[in-house]
């Protein structure tokens, strides 16, 4: 067969589909929020396109509408869809559903474009596209690592790998999943293309191992394992080319890798986390992994054995895990996915969504295995068609590819090339057209619109949840701009709760309360909503009711700490000593026995005893000798107790006062003159770096954490910490995760969770 202008089409429609993958934020807190505004936009124009050329297409719209795979892809959807009516929220099914829409006519589109195609000439144009994306995303990857590298340490340079992708480990992952194709050049072009071939996957997989991303070694590993399977079962003359022109290559960029790595390695001053190929290898522990991946499948599969047949709504897990993790997260912290798509899917639709999901890949597996036993179409192309595959099942058994564009464009377009050499279908039904294009024009126009209104709050996110745990600056006019989808943050919080903080900033309490109520259902888990209840009412002085939603939000999430000091102060307000030994009880039974815990037990028994009398003076002992490096914390409050300095505990308590009420530069004042009549205490440092750091003072924040850092007192990863979240608030996402890197270094509990969050 003959190329054709159709044939010319499909090649030039995946590469528009393709280009996604250099696709930037656009000016939101993240790319994915104009990647899919692009694919879906780009989707319906080729539904569009498709039905103009409908005499052209229409025996392909037939024969594609009747693949097993499209029926069973169909029902994932419309159950998906279906799942609306019963979500924990149903906004954050319809932002979730407009991705899988959008996927699903990804599929769709390149299989009805590819049918009946020259076969040879489509694949190898399209490996050929693929192989330069995958050229100039390495180049990419090694330019911008030794470019960090210039000013930062390894740690930051790796995680700074992220333009395009959003983090290092879907830009590992892109990389990956094209590299099959840059095999497909070397083993099937003459040597001009073989050579331009050997040079992408060289540098394909040099830039794949610098980004120290262990699930993508996995991976690489078995792609390669079962290319060579797959040449020794169907294909054993192409052998030895493959032993010198693929392995030969990619072996020698794993060992230049490691070399390059290890020469970053002895340019540092400390250890990090990451480092030579040889040792991620050895780290690969599923086990040790953050937030333990083991203990978020078990979560997962727990909630779908008892959500068996419907689950909690599509993209509802991130909700659904909530009440799991409060004996475990620190603060605020959400798992938001399961790191394992399967799994999640079980969790999110039940049995019948998950095994729906689940059987796509297994329906590819039995095309291929079925294709190369029946010799239909070239073995080498279904071959590498299913290695694509496999490297999306790798990353969604182990990580969540389902939100990334790039990744699942690259799955739709995989499927669609394996199912290439189905056999025609015999039934007619003249309608299957008119349905398809119908269709698109129904689920795409909704799927752009909620895309558009996604893009359009992720730009006013990008400061919003900048502000998140600082005093907020942004004009609340530009907030309210704030579209009604999505209700949620990336982080789970209301998106009316965030509103509600710049409502609470200009003292209009009754607009605050009202969109607090409104937005009540939205996570019902975390109570992020009565936290600022909390503030609202303490403001008020109405501490009856401030103490009872601190109450509320304490005992539904009784590690994150602020909520633990909400319920401390207001039970301190009321002299109500047995709510304040309730809270500390509480906590110890959360395995939060740290010296915070304690401290803020022994100020608010102090508070409402007006001093310290044995007894409490006795617990002061033996917190004392229970966190002996802690004394940042416990120092103030030790001086406080004992009564010594009496100018110290005034001033303390002072300072205290006006960083409750809000008053963070006269807070920060009297914390610079403790620190000035206690300057071996860098709490006093540290204090006023956090003053700034809440008024949104970021330089002056950074200088005072700097300060406290270089303390010789200083045994907490605190500071460091706090100076990564302001580094991160100016968009400095690079440093902050190296201030992370050394908070965790210190043994800082909430590191781990930071960089997890905005580092991996």
């Amino acid at each position: 067969m003959k190329p054709t202008l159709s044939s010319f089409i499909a090649i030039l429609a995946s590469v528009l589909y393709l280009a996604v993958y250099f696709i930037p934020d656009m000016g939101g807190s993240d790319v994915m929020g104009a990647q899919w505004l692009y694919s879906s936009s780009l989707s319906l124009g080729i539904v569009a396109f498709i039905g103009l050329r409908y005499k052209v297409y229409e025996e392909a719209i037939k024969q594609v509408l009747f693949y097993k795979f499209t029926w069973v892809f169909s029902l994932l959807v419309f159950w998906a869809i279906g799942s609306y009516v019963y979500a924990i929220n149903p906004t954050e099914t319809l932002v979730t559903l407009a991705r899988l829409i959008t996927t699903y006519f990804v599929f769709l589109n390149l299989s009805i474009l590819y049918y009946n195609q020259d076969r040879a000439f489509l694949f190898t144009g399209i490996a050929y596209a693929i192989t330069a994306f995958l050229f100039f995303d390495a180049i990419y990857v090694i330019k911008g690592f030794s470019a960090n590298l210039r000013t930062m340490d390894l740690d930051a340079a790796i995680l700074g790998l992220n333009k395009y992708h959003g983090n290092k480990n879907v830009t590992a992952a892109t990389l990956l999943i094209l590299i099959p194709f840059a095999m497909y050049i070397i083993m099937s072009a003459k040597w001009l293309g073989k050579i331009a071939g050997i040079f992408a996957l060289f540098l394909g997989t040099f830039g794949l191992f610098l980004l120290n991303t262990r699930s993508t070694y996995v991976g690489f590993a078995l792609i390669i394992v079962l290319f060579f399977s797959g040449l020794i079962w169907k294909k054993r003359a192409a052998l030895k080319p493959a032993l010198l022109f693929v392995l030969l290559p990619a072996v020698l960029a794993i060992f230049a890798s490691n070399m390059r790595l290890k020469l970053a390695v002895a340019g540092q001053e400390n250890a990090g986390g990451y480092g030579t190929v040889t040792k991620r290898i050895g780290d690969i522990n599923i086990a040790s992994e953050q937030n333990s991946r083991i203990h978020l499948w078990g979560t997962a599969a727990d909630y779908a054995l008892h959500n068996p047949v419907l689950g909690a709504g599509y993209g509802n897990w991130k909700l659904a895990s909530i009440p799991y993790e409060r004996d475990r997260a620190n603060e605020l912290f959400v798992p938001y996915h399961a790191h394992n798509d399967f799994i999640e899917m079980f969790a999110d639709l039940g049995l019948i969504g998950g095994l729906c999901f689940a059987g796509l890949f297994l329906l590819l597996l039995y095309y291929t295995v079925q294709f190369l036993n029946q010799k239909r179409g070239d073995e080498l192309m279904v071959i590498i068609a299913f290695l694509a595959v496999t490297c999306y099942g790798v990353d969604a058994l182990l990580n969540f590819p389902a939100e990334r564009t790039a990744i699942q464009t690259m799955l739709s377009l995989a499927a669609a090339l394996v199912l290439i050499p189905l056999d025609k279908t015999s039934y007619n039904l003249r309608a299957l057209p008119f349905v398809y294009l119908i269709a698109g024009a129904a689920l795409l126009i909704p799927a752009i619109y909620i895309a558009n209104e996604t893009f359009e709050s992720l730009k006013i996110q990008k400061f919003v949840m900048g502000e998140v745990n600082a005093d907020p600056k942004m004009a609340t006019i530009e907030v309210e701009k704030l579209p009604d989808i999505p209700n949620l943050s990336s982080s789970t919080l209301p998106m009316k709760a965030m509103l509600s903080r710049y409502y609470i900033r200009d003292k209009r309490f009754d607009d605050a309360l009202r969109v607090l109520k409104e937005s009540e259902n939205d996570n019902p888990f975390l109570h992020y909503n009565d936290f600022l209840r909390t503030s609202i009412y303490a403001s008020l002085n109405k501490m009856d009711s401030a103490h009872f939603y601190a109450k509320r939000a304490f005992d539904a999430w009784p590690r994150a700490s602020s909520y633990y000091k909400n319920m401390i102060f207001t039970s301190a307000k009321l002299k109500d000593t047995n709510e304040i030994k309730r809270a500390l009880q509480v906590s110890l039974d959360v395995n939060n026995d740290n010296a915070l815990t304690w401290n803020q037990y022994l100020l608010g028994m102090f508070e409402v005893k007006q001093g310290a009398d044995k007894n409490l003076l006795a617990q002061l002992e033996t917190t004392l000798k229970k966190f002996p490096a802690d004394t940042a914390i416990l120092n103030p409050t030790k001086n406080m107790l004992r009564g010594g300095n009496r100018d110290l505990r005034g001033l303390t308590a002072k300072g205290n006062a006006l960083f409750v009420k809000g008053k963070y530069v006269q807070a920060a004042a009297i914390y610079k003159e403790l620190s000035q009549l206690d300057p071996g205490n860098f709490s006093h440092l540290e204090n006023v770096g956090i003053c700034y750091y809440a008024g949104r003072k970021f330089a002056e924040s950074l200088f005072y954490f700097a300060k406290s850092e270089q303390h010789p007192g200083n045994n907490t990863g605190k500071s460091a910490y706090f100076a990564g979240m302001s580094q991160l608030s100016i968009g400095k996402k690079a440093d902050a995760c190296a201030s992370f890197n050394r908070s965790q270094a210190k043994g800082y509990p909430d590191a781990a969770v930071a960089i997890a969050q905005h580092c991996k």
